[in-house]
């Protein structure tokens, strides 16, 4: 019986690709969340005795999903024992943290464990590496999962990259999204940001006008090849934090009017709401084609 659903269920090939995953590091996570072997046993501990994985990088866990989970866990109980080890008079969680949050809210006293013994070394690594495995973390919290490692283990970014089977520039990467504003970090974990967006970000040089920009690229609905192309826009129009830099929304309809011409295009805003675009041509062919897209006929 498969401790994780989901995760090593799925083709060694897809979850490498996906996750970037070593087979070590899976390997790894394998032996320390088994199922129970011929000298273990399950048995039942009080939930009131059982604290979170203090390692856990999952911050957000879906309610609706919890709430499923609970009412077939008090329909069937929990089929799959949660692992967990030995902790100052208490039990920590290694693998199973979902399954004792809706054995919570299906008011059961009591769940089914193993319990192993495992080091804060091998723990903090189950917990991020299994989580990486199901794709559940948002980039924030992936890179406060890293961070994590780092300080509580002092390891380097090589280490935690060692440690979890991923490329070293992977978990720098991650690193750099905590220098961004809280704000901004909290739309990407709910999802109004993609990473994408959150790296195209870090390369502005105006600082102080990432979260503005952040809030065109919420309102507009921009791709993260538009925010790029803004962020090189007004880079480029920046020399010190004394310019005013030029509109995000003007420079983001500057970009989306590029891709539909597949020209240079200027938008000039007021501060009134007036304006002008500018469309570049480069020969009576080309503006005919603009004309076209345009559905303008000219005698």
């Amino acid at each position: 019986m498969a401790i994780k659903k989901g995760g090593l269920g799925k083709g060694l090939g897809g979850l490498f690709n996906a996750n970037n995953v070593t087979e070590e590091a899976l390997e790894h996570t394998k032996s320390v969340t088994k199922k129970a072997t011929d000298s273990e046993s399950v048995v039942l501990l009080e939930l009131s005795d059982i604290e979170a994985n203090p390692f856990q990088p999952r911050h957000h866990f879906d309610d609706e999903k919890l709430q499923e989970l609970s009412r077939s866990i008090k329909e069937n109980g929990v089929l799959t024992p949660i692992i967990v080890r030995h902790y100052n008079n208490k039990y920590q969680i290694i693998a199973g943290e979902r399954r004792v949050r809706a054995s919570k809210l299906a008011n059961l006293s009591k769940i089914s464990t193993i319990i192993r013994d495992v080091d804060d070394d091998t723990m903090a690594a189950v917990a991020l590496v299994e989580n990486l495995q199901r794709d559940d973390l948002d980039a924030i919290e992936e890179a406060k999962a890293y961070d994590g490692l780092m300080k509580q283990l002092q390891l380097t970014q090589t280490q935690v990259a060692e440690k979890v089977g991923k490329d070293r520039t992977t978990v720098a990467n991650a690193l750099r999204l905590l220098k961004l504003p809280q704000t901004i970090q909290i739309l990407v974990e709910v999802g109004d940001l993609s990473m994408g967006h959150a790296r195209a970000l870090l390369g502005l040089k105006a600082k102080t006008q990432i979260e503005k920009v952040a809030q065109t690229i919420v309102a507009q609905g921009l791709n993260v090849r538009q925010v790029e192309a803004l962020v090189r826009n007004m880079n480029a129009g920046t020399t010190d934090k004394s310019v005013k830099v030029t509109s995000p929304y003007a420079m983001a309809l500057a970009t989306q009017l590029e891709e539909k011409f597949g020209t240079k295009v200027k938008v000039n805003a007021g501060n009134k709401g007036n304006g002008k675009i500018e469309i570049n041509y480069v020969s009576n062919d080309d503006l005919s084609r603009i004309l076209n897209l345009l559905d303008i006929e000219v005698d």
